[in-house]
């Protein structure tokens, strides 16, 4: 294990939706991913670094866990390693939580003799089409699928209608649809030309044309080290109506959703070439078994990592500072679900006002409701993203059905005051 006064550094930081504005609350304070990591870096007695393209938009909110912040092309694996040099006394650790900048992370560690996945595997490629790709040359059943850039004077599905489109490296569910024809791809397709990703990323402006499957979808939470496979749990969702894909709950268990689950994950990583890091790989139950929808290189967005932690005493950012600086991995206690259920604002404008925070956490079972924005921020009752979520409930239960049905019941108690524009 590194001497304990080496350092922890993260290549940019997982915030929760709205940037962490959100300052109301009821019942447990939530915690965003990057802060739940940083602070137990800290309690191990690491210090830690942040390497970020700006360090605009985060605020102050983590400089009380932030050692040291660097200010460099977090795109580029060898300015990162260039400007670590500053830091002394040793590095225990470099990864992201960040989608865009794993593999990042990943060629910094690789070079500095650090834990971390395959620099080059497909799993951390920041393109879907290379994963399906990987999964056909590993032989695992997938689906139909196709890519077009999104500049092609021919938009046509190569492989009919309907289907689902999406950028090759999107995140947050922007510029995800259910096209029912070639006008549908078009506007999907302008609108992912305007889209901007922020943090120095340039978007490939290629899109990825798949099949439309039918069945549940669940996502396995965990850690993978080499041979070993540690599972936390399963989530499943509850979706937004097509043609967009938003997910407006999210109910984790340690249940698994069908005999061999934990297999089928082990090969689906291993086809993907992903053999160290934490993972949130989605998929869909169909009538022929599961089909892979994603690979996120990450733990669960949103509030659901510190759900978890509601559940089993365990935050899954001390199963993942742990694995990767070779400290004792704690275990998860596991008994019922949990439910993030996302708040939506009911009109579009100003949020001025919000009531019945506390009436909401007054329901048994409600562990925590509260805001991701800021009064007075703009909100939008169109939702198109992940990332446009106005709050959220957490709800525990003897099930992910009666979790959510008390998350539910405690979100029908709180109500909003917003300026319509």
């Amino acid at each position: 294990m590194p001497a304990h006064n080496a350092w922890v550094v993260f290549v940019e930081l997982h915030t929760l939706p709205g940037g962490g504005s959100g300052r109301l609350a009821a019942g447990g304070a939530i915690t965003a991913p990057a802060r739940a990591q940083l602070e137990a870096a800290r309690r191990l007695g690491f210090r830690t670094a942040v390497a970020a393209s700006d360090t605009t938009s985060y605020g102050n909110q983590f400089d009380d866990v932030v050692d040291a912040w660097l200010v460099t092309n977090t795109s580029d694996a060898a300015t990162v390693v260039h400007v670590l040099k500053v830091l002394t006394g040793g590095i225990a650790a470099v990864f992201s939580s960040v989608d865009s900048f794993v593999r990042t992370a990943a060629a910094v560690a690789a070079k500095l003799g650090l834990a971390g996945p395959q620099p080059l595997g497909s799993g951390i490629a920041r393109d879907k089409a290379v994963a399906r790709a990987a999964l056909a040359s590993a032989g695992l059943p997938d689906i139909r699928w196709g890519v077009k850039s999104a500049y092609a004077q021919d938009l046509e599905s190569p492989i009919g209608y309907p289907c689902i489109v999406k950028p090759v490296d999107g995140a947050s569910s922007w510029d995800v649809v259910l096209a029912e024809d070639v006008h549908a791809v078009r506007d999907v397709a302008a609108r992912h030309l305007e889209r901007a990703y922020g943090r120095r990323v340039r978007p490939q402006r290629r899109l990825l044309f798949e099949e439309v499957l039918v069945g549940p979808l669940f996502s396995a939470e965990g850690f993978v080290d080499a041979g070993e496979l540690r599972i936390i749990g399963y989530s499943d969702r509850v979706m937004s109506a097509p043609p967009r894909f938003v997910e407006l709950a999210v109910r984790f268990s340690a249940e698994r959703p069908f005999p061999g689950a934990d297999d089928y994950v082990a090969q689906t990583l291993a086809a993907l070439e992903y053999d160290f890091g934490a993972f949130h790989l989605e998929f869909i139950l169909t009538e022929d078994g599961p089909r892979l929808v994603e690979l996120n290189p990450r733990f669960v967005g949103a509030g659901v990592q510190h759900a978890i932690g509601e559940l089993t005493g365990v935050l899954p950012a001390d199963l993942l500072v742990a694995k990767l600086t070779g400290s004792p991995v704690p275990e998860f206690a596991f008994e019922g679900a949990v439910t993030e259920l996302y708040l939506t604002a009911p009109s579009s404008g100003r949020l001025d006002d919000v009531h019945g925070l506390d009436e909401a956490v007054a329901v048994e079972g409600c562990r925590a409701a509260g805001l991701y924005v800021a009064l007075g921020d703009e909100v939008s009752s169109g939702i198109e993203s992940n990332s446009q979520y106005i709050g959220y409930v957490h709800a525990v239960g003897r099930s992910r059905e009666e979790s959510y049905a008390i998350a539910v019941e405690s979100a029908s108690r709180i109500s909003y005051g917003i300026r319509e524009r």
